[in-house]
């Protein structure tokens, strides 16, 4: 199979489905005030999303990597396509968190077929080709965002919903139906073996989830963190964060390859600690700098993370071991969003940021007590 028809079969489906993350600061307002909810019930749906995209993974990536890529892949759009059409025309906040999270689970079977056609069909390129691939799920918005926030601005948000399910519906369910994995996909430590080997393991998925939460902060609190500012400057540090996260994906990719995946995820976390606050320095400059940073490193880290389960397990069941991986981002998302409103309300909003930056870096010990794979 021709590299680069691989890439285009992960990538375009990305573009579609990341739209339920990096469209969210947009569509939640209008949608909050249809509802006549308040912030934690409306990011409560954000959690949601989250939850059922990565648990999905997990029962996605064992089929996908037992039975091929196609019925999973496809399957994930179609459920995608119509989450994100039916939740438009729900009729409560309850209607639209069971169809949100049916498009969820969707979002999940896309997104681990997509990223694992980088991971299996890519050896010494696997940083790169995997990076360019995730690429799509943040910066598909970028295109997309500049449409949909006029129309949100004047409360429609069911018109971009639909426009965005239809082409998941066709566009996405075409090239997933026609996706393979290679032949042979195995080659490491744990080759054939579905199972987490090792207490290592554990310590890679602690740590995935504590350097997830900028990512996750930004993506569902981004508008919260951003009051005070004028419409211009929230539009554009909404549109760079998902450019910023598609971007530096394969560039950090492209680094891990050749400078290691070890050095540069403590390095992106590191850096992603103290940049998580500068969203509150009242400039507003730095406020979208901040984004376009948080979206560069923050992104980059489902590359890495991925192709760092390729490196040291092998391929033969890397959807799956990704999978539960990827469920990190749940956990993430809980102290990003339902657990960061609560911390606003009985810390105030600059130490509930400054709790996060703190749990960011509290990532780094986990991911050094992990023994270096070989």
């Amino acid at each position: 199979m021709r590299k680069w028809l691989i890439i285009v079969q992960g990538l375009v489906p990305m573009l579609l489905v990341g739209t339920y993350q990096y469209s969210w600061n947009i569509l939640m307002k209008p949608i909050a005030e249809d509802f006549g909810v308040g912030l934690p019930l409306i990011q409560t749906a954000y959690s949601l999303f989250v939850l059922f995209s990565t648990a999905s993974q997990v029962l996605g990536g064992y089929v996908a990597d037992a039975r091929g890529p196609a019925v999973v892949g496809a399957t994930g759009s179609v459920l995608a396509g119509i989450g994100m059409m039916t939740a438009g025309l729900s009729k409560s906040i309850y209607a639209f968190y069971a169809l949100w999270s049916l498009g969820s689970i969707g979002v999940g079977f896309v997104y681990a077929v997509s990223i694992n056609l980088g991971v299996k069909w890519f050896g010494k390129s696997r940083g790169l080709a995997t990076g360019l691939i995730n690429m799509g799920f943040g910066l598909g918005s970028t295109f997309f965002n500049p449409f949909i926030s006029p129309l949100a601005s004047r409360g429609d948000y069911l018109a971009p919903m639909m426009a965005i399910g239809g082409a998941l519906l066709i566009a996405s369910t075409a090239l997933m139906a026609s996706s393979k994995y290679p032949a042979t996909s195995g080659g490491g430590r744990g080759r054939g073996n579905p199972l987490p080997p090792g207490p290592s393991f554990w310590l890679i998925f602690t740590s995935f989830s504590l350097a997830s939460i900028p990512l996750q902060l930004y993506s569902s609190s981004l508008s919260v963190m951003g009051e005070g500012y004028d419409y211009l400057t929230l539009t554009i540090a909404a549109t760079v964060l998902p450019l910023f996260s598609g971007l530096g994906r394969p560039v950090m990719g492209f680094i891990s390859d050749s400078w290691g995946r070890r050095n540069t995820i403590l390095a992106e976390a590191l850096i992603l600690a103290a940049v998580t606050p500068l969203a509150l320095s009242g400039l507003p400059a730095l406020y979208i700098a901040a984004a376009g940073l948080v979206g560069f490193l923050g992104g980059a880290m489902m590359t890495l993370y991925a192709s760092l389960i390729g490196d040291r397990y092998g391929t033969s069941s890397s959807t799956f071991l990704f999978g539960i991986i990827y469920n990190g981002k749940f956990a993430a998302a809980v102290l990003a969003s339902v657990l960061f409103a609560y911390m606003i309300s009985r810390l105030g909003l600059i130490n509930a940021v400054l709790l996060e930056a703190g749990l960011t870096a509290a990532s780094t010990p986990f991911f050094l007590a992990a023994k270096p794979g070989k």
